[in-house]
């Protein structure tokens, strides 16, 4: 199943790095993609999302919980996904949204506990829309649109269970930006989002040395291959993410925030996924930027491991109670993606 995977991935960003993306967005999302219709399957060890397998521990490092996910398929993570948490006064439940080919695990297992142990009512899930699960462990690889529309059912289902009103939202890559951001603005999330935290968001895209330019073009050949490939591994994703995609264009037309929701940007210099690094950033007086070796010039945190950075833990702990916000802790942290 591994080797599969491996093959997949390679074959779609193969393709996206010879010929471009392809062109298989919408102005508007597509009409028979719904929060309660968003496509494909449940995964076994995920019904309705939500991770059921056995708890994992608390990892302080990226590749540790990429293992054990793979291990474990559904794994839950520790500290989230209490049903009967009833939110601290002052507080909204904590949504955290993995990444492209990151399940609930490797992203937040750092996370979870140390939200729960500051009060906080903390969720989060699994999905890919597909028509049969692959591998558990990877997951937010389909189309954007049915992602979002599947996190809408889970957002009210939190909401549901908490009484809230409104949830804030932390999320890494694709998690923290056009996944999010498409929920926010084609599936009701300006109504039910208080506060959206990106880590190394996408929100622009990524470049591939600047070839999207001339190859990111509808009626190309190479791009209904593309379009073709990754529909077919399930990796809508992938191109969906690309500088100048038709996706993306549409999502950040217009304006990349909503009125009444708040934003925050946390984006590394380091960043190995997302090029050039500025593509995280949002541009516009409704959000904030923050750079984190600015903060802490010796934190050299990739995109892959960030989320396992106690520096950018406590800034995003800070974004989301800032009437308790403390001085973050500076420490070297040397390169690496793992």
């Amino acid at each position: 199943m591994m080797n599969r995977l491996r093959a997949a991935l390679l074959a779609v960003t193969t393709s996206v790095t010879l010929m471009g993306t392809a062109s298989m967005a919408f102005a508007a999302p597509p009409s028979d993609i719904t929060p309660d219709h968003p496509g494909g399957v449940a995964a076994p060890h995920s019904p309705e999302g939500v991770p059921s397998n056995v708890e994992g521990p608390s990892m302080s490092r990226f590749a540790p919980a990429v293992r054990f996910a793979m291990r474990h398929p559904g794994a839950k993570v520790p500290g989230t996904n209490d049903f009967t948490c009833t939110p601290r006064k002052g507080t909204h439940p904590v949504v955290l949204i993995p990444g492209t080919t990151e399940d609930a695990f490797t992203t937040w297992s750092y996370y979870g506990p140390r939200m729960q142990a500051a009060g906080l009512c903390v969720y989060t899930f699994n999905y890919n829309p597909m028509t049969h699960p692959l591998v558990e462990a990877v997951s937010t690889t389909g189309n954007i649109y049915s992602t979002a529309a599947f996190m809408a059912h889970f957002v009210d289902k939190v909401l549901k269970s908490t009484g809230a009103d409104k949830v804030d939202l932390v999320g890494h890559s694709q998690g923290g930006g056009p996944l999010p951001r498409a929920y926010i603005k084609y599936y009701g999330g300006d109504k039910k989002v208080n506060h959206l935290i990106g880590i190394v968001p996408s929100n622009k895209g990524t470049s591939i040395l600047g070839m999207e330019r001339f190859l990111n073009k509808s009626g190309r050949p190479a791009n209904t291959i593309v379009g073709t490939v990754a529909k077919f591994l399930n990796m809508e994703s992938v191109p969906q993410q690309l500088q100048g995609s038709t996706f993306l264009k549409d999502l950040n037309a217009g304006g990349m925030t909503a009125p009444g929701v708040k934003y925050t940007v946390i984006a590394t210099r380091f960043d190995n996924r997302v090029f050039p690094w500025t593509n995280a950033l949002i541009p516009e007086s409704g959000a904030k930027n923050i750079v984190i070796q600015d903060v802490c010039p010796l934190d050299h945190s990739a995109h892959t491991n960030i989320t396992y950075d106690p520096m950018t833990y406590q800034v995003v702990a800070n974004a989301l109670e800032p009437q308790r916000a403390t001085r973050v802790k500076c420490t070297i942290r040397p390169f690496s993606s793992m």
